[in-house]
């Protein structure tokens, strides 16, 4: 710590030290109610929207679910959509996470298609509640433009991150990752809403298909 005195000056030192783990200041019991209260509804959300959809979901039955009333939504978020967006963009960070198992050393070019079709494959039986609730809810904040702008910039960091994972199976990069994604992604939505239709459609193999067209210079594969 005092070794960044002489390194930065007294001003970003002291900002440093004021800073530290040990100089913040400890939650206080309001603070932690807050925090707990609004894990506990985004929880009860992201089950009640997996259930009965964006359209259909209340406030109240969100809120009664999670031992609160709607007041207590009201506290944490300004509208239901405002309570879905938060809960989105929540759980579009993870996402990364998961695709960083698809390794090039691992999968190879020719067969990302596959592995990234299989993934899908196995969330989708696993959120199909919330998929078709993301698409739901896309289509309402396609009617709003501040909606839309919100919905548009959680989705291109998305669409950013699954481009480049893909272009990471093709050696130099040879696209631009947005571009990439949004066309990855817009397959994938297709796939979600056709499978959601029809449960007997092979996810891996039409995702993989279509992906392998995608990566530059990558091979159909057959």
């Amino acid at each position: 710590m005092y070794d960044s005195y002489f390194k930065y000056g007294p001003y970003l030192w002291y900002e440093q030290y004021m800073n530290a783990p040990s100089r913040q200041a400890p939650e206080s019991s309001r603070e932690r109610r807050r925090r707990e209260t609004r894990t506990a509804l985004l929880q009860s959300a992201y089950e009640k929207f997996c259930d009965v959809g964006f359209g259909a979901a209340s406030l109240e039955a969100i809120a009664a679910d999670a031992g609160f009333t709607k007041g207590a939504v009201y506290g944490n978020f300004s509208s239901k959509e405002e309570l879905f967006l938060v809960l989105a963009e929540e759980r579009a960070e993870s996402l990364p996470d998961e695709w960083r198992h698809i390794e090039p050393e691992s999968v190879g070019q020719d067969k990302v298609g596959r592995a990234i079709g299989s993934w899908l494959a196995d969330v989708i039986r696993k959120r199909r509640g919330w998929f078709l609730a993301n698409a739901e809810f896309s289509i309402v904040a396609a009617r709003d433009p501040e909606l839309a702008a919100r919905r548009l910039a959680a989705l291109r960091r998305t669409h950013r991150e699954l481009g480049c994972v893909l272009l990471r199976f093709c050696g130099p990069a040879t696209a631009d990752p947005t571009a990439l994604g949004v066309l990855a992604m817009t397959l994938i939505d297709g796939v979600i809403i056709n499978a959601a239709l029809d449960p007997d459609l092979d996810i891996a193999s039409v995702v993989a298909t279509g992906l392998q067209r995608m990566l530059p210079d990558g091979p159909s594969e057959s």
